[in-house]
């Protein structure tokens, strides 16, 4: 399971298409509600999950490859490097962007976490029900 953390793993290409239909969704719906600024603002939110979530396949991928064993380092790291990521880009975007609608960006924010872990329920259940 950990060395299948690459974009050729059918899994991580849904969660990132997953989570790139939540941005555009709510990207929509922000900007009926609130305006451009909203829609940029939710856009905003999901890329900064979308972007971290490239980092950590890439970092954990090249973690994988280069250590001697599947253990959990590599993927630890690539969290670690995940989570400074996401911290230095909501800085960023809180920082200059003046017009900021926080609901919008919190809320594509948080949802495209979770649908990051809920991909990968969806897969562990899908291929639950194969092998049964």
């Amino acid at each position: 399971m950990l060395s299948e953390v690459s974009l050729q793993n059918p899994a991580i290409v849904r969660m990132l298409y997953w989570q790139l239909g939540i941005t555009a969704g709510f990207a929509v719906i922000a900007g009926f509600i609130s305006g451009e600024h909203g829609a940029v603002s939710a856009t905003l939110g999901g890329l900064t999950n979308v972007f971290a979530s490239l980092i950590y396949v890439f970092v954990a991928n090249f973690g994988l490859i280069h250590s001697t064993g599947a253990g959990l380092w590599p993927i630890l790291r690539a969290e670690i490097v995940k989570l400074v990521f996401i911290a230095v880009q909501l800085g960023v975007i809180i920082k200059f962007y003046d017009a900021l609608v926080v609901p919008a960006l919190v809320t594509t924010f948080l949802v495209t976490l979770l649908a990051w872990r809920a991909a990968l329920f969806y897969r562990v259940n899908a291929d639950t029900k194969q092998h049964n």
